[in-house]
């Protein structure tokens, strides 16, 4: 005989004593304690939204959010998946005990309860803070694209958009117009009968009909939003499958429709304390929502901050300070590492150090930040020790936000060595506005050379980014499942919970 190990189990046999399902499950097995956690939380929100008067009794939603949750946490996010790990996976089996929910069910509870997966996002995270693992001393906060449920090629800009519309509305038409007439030859035959279901190729029609609707409204609310801004193109395109997506550009290159997810978290731990989802790429405007949302959460704010250099406006620093809170930005566009110290703004700058003056990067000239202010003057001085005195306020409207600038103008810049890197065009004298925000971006230039503001800023990166890196690669959420604004932005809270739910555990365990 072959010298080969024997089966341990024989199919075939028949035992006295069969396993238990608690058996199959080793008792340090990770299912165990996220099972554990589950039942700590309440689900009586959850258990409000049945109406269990008839029908059969339902499965409790703590089994279907355990097998989504768990699922996501091992990277498994299809329905179908998960109704196969129901099936087949002991882990999942024993979570469920015994319970097999088909994908249409689970598809179902995902979308459906929304708001509760807010609600347990909040008891997760209030648990972390009851567990000291949470301290809302540091909030970092970031941004990230995520690939929308829409073919990259399944876009269209205006004319075509428009003209696949025509098409359709005109084969409708014609489709409308023949089914009347085949109803009027039916009606001569065998009289008048009872209305029919529109023929399903009619049905078909129409919904992709709507959809093209939807992208053209999509369309028109992008298009007024751009308004008459030179930075972008003339016929934007709009994804036709998810209207609510946007065109952005991705991390693997090229452009594909998509969402933007900005996450707050924690820096103690790295626990997610508010996830927002939006439309298009101004992570800019979930700055003071992120403060609002993580005190209704957890009844605090965060005492600092963190964000990279796209967070950094006038309206969130002002909005940041008013509430107290610290913030940690780096100003938009970085001075030069070799710009020259001004000891005397009144006094030229020496000759050897003019060709380390910092440039503006777009019109190639000298950068504002080669002026100094003078507060007590009212004025700025150029880098030869030229004034530039106020010489008129003007109203302004940046994409909603309105304000006043504060114009600095040169009375001369004849005879100026520095003229040629410093006025633009054809424009006789320098120019420097200063808006209402500018005493706090100066205020968080310094907060951000200063020691402790580097060494507690460098920990923004590799927490924050972190959080991502987790959803993309373990959770496998590089490309969303659901379809617009609205799903995804219930998807993001599952994924959160999930997040929030496995680093729980593991703290725990540890």
């Amino acid at each position: 005989m072959a010298h080969w190990a024997t089966p341990p189990r024989d199919r075939n046999q028949v035992v006295v004593f069969a396993p238990t399902l608690d058996d199959t499950i080793p008792d340090d097995h990770p299912v165990r304690l996220f099972s554990e956690t589950l039942k700590a939380l309440d689900f009586s929100k959850w258990e409000s939204m049945y109406v269990r008067v008839v029908g059969q009794p339902p499965i409790h939603p703590r089994v279907l959010a355990g097998c989504i949750l768990y699922g996501l946490s091992l990277g498994i996010r299809s329905s179908r998946k998960l109704e196969d790990a129901a099936t087949n996976r002991l882990d999942f089996i024993w979570l469920l005990e015994g319970f097999v929910p088909d994908h249409a069910t689970i598809c179902k509870f995902r979308t459906q309860f929304g708001k509760e997966i807010k609600d347990l996002f909040r008891q997760v995270g209030r648990v972390a803070i009851e567990m000291n693992l949470v301290a809302l001393n540091q909030v970092l906060l970031d941004g990230s694209e995520f690939k929308a449920n829409n073919s990259r090629y399944a876009t269209n800009r205006r004319p075509s958009l428009q003209q696949k519309l025509d098409g359709l509305d005109r084969q409708i038409e014609q489709m409308m117009a023949d089914a009347e007439l085949q109803d009027q030859a039916e009606n001569q035959l065998f009289g008048e009968s009872s209305p029919a279901k529109l023929p399903k190729a009619l049905q078909n029609l129409k919904a992709r009909q709507e959809r093209l609707r939807q992208a053209m409204k999509s369309l028109e609310k992008l298009e007024k939003d751009r308004g008459t801004r030179k930075d972008t193109t003339k016929h934007p395109a709009i994804p036709t499958t998810d209207p609510d997506a946007r065109v952005i550009p991705t991390k693997q290159g090229g452009y594909a429709p998509g969402y933007t997810a900005v996450l707050a978290t924690d820096a103690e731990h790295g626990f997610i304390l508010d996830t927002q989802v939006i439309i298009g790429n101004n992570e800019a405007a979930t700055v003071l929502p992120a403060v609002e949302n993580i005190e209704k959460n957890f009844d605090r704010k965060p005492e600092e901050l963190d964000a990279d250099s796209g967070f950094n406006t006038g309206p969130n620093l002002e909005g940041l300070d008013k509430q107290g809170i610290v913030a940690l930005m780096p100003p938009r566009q970085e001075l030069d590492a070799s710009a020259v110290e001004r000891p005397d703004p009144s006094q030229p700058v020496a000759e050897a150090d003019r060709a380390r003056l910092p440039v503006n990067p777009q019109n190639k000239a000298l950068d504002r930040s080669a002026f100094t202010f003078d507060p007590d003057a009212d004025q700025y001085n150029c880098a030869m020790g030229r004034p530039l005195p106020r010489v008129e306020d003007k109203p302004y409207n940046r994409h909603g936000n309105k304000g006043t600038y504060k114009v600095y103008e040169s009375n001369d810049c004849s005879g100026c060595s520095l003229s040629g890197r410093c006025l633009t065009g054809k424009s006789p004298a320098r120019r420097v506005c200063r808006d209402e925000y500018e005493p706090l971006r100066e205020e968080m230039a310094q907060r951000m050379k200063s020691e402790s503001g580097r060494e507690r800023y460098k920990r923004r990166a590799a927490i924050a980014e972190r959080a991502f890196a987790i959803l993309k690669a373990r959770m496998n959420l590089r490309q969303l499942l659901l379809r617009g604004i609205e799903k995804v932005e219930i998807e993001m809270d599952w994924a959160a919970t999930a997040f929030n739910l496995v680093k729980l555990i593991s703290l725990t365990a540890k």
